[in-house]
């Protein structure tokens, strides 16, 4: 197999194509592609599996297939990304070829202030490996500056403020963390994490801090669902009425949670904040993914010896390492070997596979679960059993009055017959 390029170096939040080939005449029973860094996660270590069932991959990886080759697609990077990657190719014999690795390395952006320059300062747009090409851009208390578009920039003590340095791939810019230079404090919005990820119904909560010139007063502190020339106070939005709490102050911490998360809460949101002189809001915002779990399965065609792997997926990743409880008909599935988001059948048809739904919960919630369910059947069975006895105790007693009232009648009449 051809593969290319060996060596990879992206930014986190972009995406990277991997491409291998290999000769026509191969007839493939099955491909997919696998990270030996993620050995740990699998049934067997020396078994790779398939990458698209890795939870921490959830909704971020695509391949494309043709007669000839693979293309693996890995969407919004993360540093936790950086590693090898290769392609397996199954043959209809159960032959196994797997491709040469790349090596993949995810950055993100930095700007280095140069300590040898005092009066220009010199900024400069650093990566932790090198970019086969990139135009960079510069931005001062969130607004783009015009006409400066190197890698490095200098900044005059008389144009004081928060810089940060930005590269546009693809259709996304990936900004860097901002620097305040020649200032105590300065201008801006910091967010934890600028992709969230949230399965529908859950809370989630959007961590961030703020800053501002020490002279000023904060008058007003709230979030925003996408940028405009008015934003609206969440917190006032009919739409999230009584699911949005502000955890911040007017101090520095700007922190939100949301909580009974829908569908529709997709999209990116900011935090905004009005001083006594102006206002400021943080640019790019936080982008919130909400989704659902899906039961997927793999191979998609397995040979009767294959062993099938469920996977609970999402359309994005879940943060926190979950764990994955599985249910079969809506009973727990405790006799079935698991690891991580998968469970595997040694033999399943499809309308078996249909009847397994996987929850994100915990071990102990389940036993706890569990233990409810089998003392709530213990009642029941008691009470069953108590009035079972009672019904058979009332019938007794009944049956012994009756006979007793029969016996006294017969008493009575021979007493009768007898004196009369």
């Amino acid at each position: 197999m051809s593969c290319r390029p060996q060596t990879v170096c992206a930014l986190r939040e972009s995406a990277v194509h991997l491409i291998c080939s290999y000769s026509p005449t191969i007839k493939p029973q099955q491909i997919f592609w696998f990270s030996p860094k993620e050995r740990a996660k699998w049934r067997n270590e020396d078994d790779p599996e398939d990458l698209a069932l890795d939870s921490d991959y959830a909704g971020r990886v695509r391949y494309t297939d043709t007669q000839s080759g693979s293309t693996l697609t890995i969407t919004d990077l993360r540093e936790r990304d950086s590693g090898e990657y290769q392609l397996m190719v199954i043959t209809g014999g159960g032959e196994r070829s797997k491709s040469s690795a790349f090596r993949l390395t995810v950055t993100d952006l930095q700007v280095r202030v140069d300590p040898d320059t005092v009066q220009p300062r010199k900024l400069t747009c650093i990566t932790s490996c090198a970019l086969t090409s990139a135009s960079y851009y510069w931005s001062k208390n969130g607004g783009r500056i015009s006409g400066k578009t190197n890698q490095s920039t200098r900044v005059s003590s008389s144009d004081p403020g928060s810089y940060s340095c930005s590269v546009v791939t693809g259709s996304h810019e990936i900004y860097s963390s901002s620097v305040c230079i020649f200032g105590e404090n300065c201008w801006n919005v910091s967010y934890s994490d600028r992709r969230l990820c949230a399965v529908e119904g859950s809370s989630v909560d959007f961590l961030c801090t703020y800053s501002h010139p020490s002279h000023l007063t904060v008058n007003e502190a709230f979030w925003h669902y996408e940028p405009g020339t008015n934003p609206k106070d969440l917190s006032l939005d009919e739409r999230f009425a009584g699911r949005v709490e502000f955890l911040g102050d007017k101090q520095g911490n700007c922190s939100l949670r949301m909580r009974d998360v829908r569908k529709n809460d997709s999209g990116e949101y900011h935090f905004r904040f009005v001083t006594n002189t102006e206002a400021f809001f943080g640019k790019p915002g936080v982008i919130l993914n909400v989704t659902d779990l899906q039961v997927s399965s793999g191979p998609s065609s397995p040979s009767q010896s294959q062993t099938i792997t469920l996977s609970c997926s999402s359309t994005c990743t879940v943060p926190n390492n979950p764990t994955y409880i599985w249910s079969k008909n809506r009973e727990p599935v405790t006799n079935k070997p698991t690891k991580y988001n998968k469970l595997y059948l040694e033999s399943a048809s499809s309308e078996d596979i249909r009847q397994y739904s996987c929850a994100l919960g915990s071990r102990a919630g389940l036993e706890r679960s569990i233990m409810l369910m089998l003392i709530a059947v213990t009642i029941v069975a008691v009470i069953v059993i108590v009035i079972i006895i009672g019904s058979v105790w009332k019938c007794f007693v009944v049956r012994r009055r009756r006979t007793a009232e029969r016996d006294m009648a017969v008493q009575v009449l021979i007493y009768f017959t007898f004196y009369v």
